[in-house]
């Protein structure tokens, strides 16, 4: 039976939805009452969008050249990728998968459906990041667009370049640089990539928020519960991004990747919880639920890499991150983002594409990204390495750590630069179209009088109006509505003569009297 039929990945992935749920919860959680529906239907909308664009062509874009670094018999037959460079550069330069467009044709097959199942959750989880940001700032229209332009292209370009076989996964084949872009969870192509198509749309409309005068302080908390609960079930579907995941299920080991979570999280939650007391010398649910998910967050591109000390270091160290986010985007940027998520998310995913390359020791994933299949360093079964070797391995050296730089590079191309360009874009349409919609239409010039046959024809009466403006004035006044806004000179002169001769009637029928 293939492996991507067994009950335990189906379960895997299932659990990976309370991903998205979890965020969409801490978002509803810090809303105000009045605008707690409106999060909850975004969060919807986040869902069905990215469901749609990913199988519309999200799926072809980010797995189209998959076959190239899977072996599973299902995936053969998307042997579709792309490449800007010349055959002279060699392969390994991927950019962009072009076989698979609504898992139709070659793509009818169980192995493609749970792969395309496996990422859904992923997908949703940008989209929410993005559409939880804006959802208070533009109409639901265009919310929609730009969950399908994130899950139908943003997400599966970037996507592609790290799990599709594209040229960030093999920086170590081709430059030599570790065992090329590591991320087992997606902290750079799920969590920052959300975050800068979110900062790139803001920085366009520019919501500003008043700033307080007051000291700084924690935002407040409307429905504590949900906040908690949000937390919770985040932790509980995080191991599912990785386990349920075809492509790399049987190249980590479950119990690693569960307990270093577990770890990650808790060691962020009691950093927040000790700061939180600290400073208001009582828990604070807010923090401390947002600092469990940056915890994650921060452990999610490392976490079946590194030993349990390092998983307990990162995420605490994520969670500080966050704090720093939360009072830098709060008291010096000043942008609204009632949701939270830029500065839950935003730091704490840049650390955790770094922790790969500082704390990975060799002991796990031998062979990712198709390098050091026998051997690594030298050394037979040597996993992905970084600064830090376990006892008997080699050092990694720098090598892994200038992978995950090049990595924080492309994110910022494809995540920000990319979506920014695209809005930009957008807005100068349509402010051209406006532009042609109000310009003024020339007048037809009248034709110049010369002697002809003809009499020429009897001048309009002086009491109708001369002009469009005036007809549709006087048209107003004689149906008892208000024509203020299109007032003229001359339409004032006419309504003074024609009330003019009403008193003098009155008067002469006085005097018959």
């Amino acid at each position: 039976m293939p492996i991507t039929q067994t009950s335990t990945l189906a379960l895997w992935n299932l659990l990976a939805l309370l991903v998205p749920v979890g965020l969409a919860l801490l978002a509803v959680g810090a809303a105000r009452e009045e605008r707690a529906e409106q999060v909850a239907s975004t969060a919807l909308l986040a869902l069905a969008s990215a469901a749609l664009g990913y199988w519309l062509c999200g799926f072809a874009f980010q797995f189209g050249g998959v076959a190239f670094v899977s072996g599973l018999p299902g995936l053969q037959s998307l042997t579709a990728e792309w490449s800007p460079l010349d055959l002279v550069w060699g392969s390994g330069w991927g950019l962009l998968g072009f076989r698979g467009f609504l898992l139709s044709a070659e793509s009818y097959d169980p192995d493609v459906y749970a792969l395309f199942y496996s990422h859904l959750a992923t997908v949703t989880t940008v989209v929410l990041i993005v559409l939880l940001t804006l959802g208070s700032h533009i109409k639901r229209i265009v919310l929609l667009a730009i969950g399908l332009l994130a899950s139908g292209f943003v997400y599966p370009l970037v996507g592609n370049w790290v799990w599709g076989g594209g040229w960030l996964a093999n920086l170590g084949l081709t430059v030599n640089l570790g065992h090329g872009y590591v991320d087992a969870a997606g902290a750079g192509p799920a969590f920052l990539l959300g975050v800068l198509v979110a900062l790139g749309a803001l920085m366009i409309i520019r919501p500003r928020r008043d700033s307080e005068p007051e000291p700084a302080r924690l935002p407040p908390v409307h429905f504590p519960l949900l906040m908690v609960l949000g937390s919770l079930l985040a932790w509980v579907g995080w191991s599912g991004l990785i386990l349920g995941n075809p492509l790399i299920a049987s190249q980590v080991a479950p119990a690693v990747v569960v307990l270093n979570l577990l770890l990650a999280a808790a060691g962020a939650g009691l950093a927040v919880s000790i700061y939180s007391w600290f400073v208001t010398t009582q828990p604070n649910a807010m923090a401390i639920g947002r600092g469990v998910v940056a915890g994650m967050v921060a452990t999610s591109a490392a976490c079946p890499f590194i030993p349990s000390w390092a998983a307990l270091l990162s995420g605490a160290i994520g969670g500080m991150l966050f704090l720093l986010g939360l009072y830098v985007w709060e008291q010096k940027i000043h942008l609204d983002d009632p949701s939270g998520m830029i500065a839950t998310l935003g730091a704490p995913a840049i650390w955790g594409v770094l922790v790969v390359g500082l704390f990975a020791d060799g002991r796990w994933g031998a062979g990712w990204n198709t390098v050091g299949v026998e051997h690594y360093m030298s050394v037979p079964g040597q996993g992905v390495s970084g600064l830090l070797a376990a006892p008997g391995l080699a050092t990694g050296g720098s090598g892994q750590l200038q992978a995950q730089l090049v990595g924080l590079g492309g994110f910022l191309l494809g995540g920000w630069l990319l979506p920014w360009l695209t809005f930009q874009f957008v807005i100068w349409l349509q402010v051209q179209s406006r532009k042609l919609m109000t310009r003024p239409v020339a007048p037809v010039p009248s034709p110049t009088v010369t002697e002809t046959a003809f009499e020429p024809e009897p001048a309009e009466s002086t009491d109708s109006p001369a002009t469009p403006v005036e007809r549709v004035a006087a048209e107003a006044i004689a149906d008892d509505l208000p024509s203020a806004p299109i007032a003229t000179h001359a339409q004032s002169t006419t309504a003074s003569d024609t009330a003019a001769p009403k008193p003098t009637r009155r008067r002469r029928s006085g005097k018959s009297g």
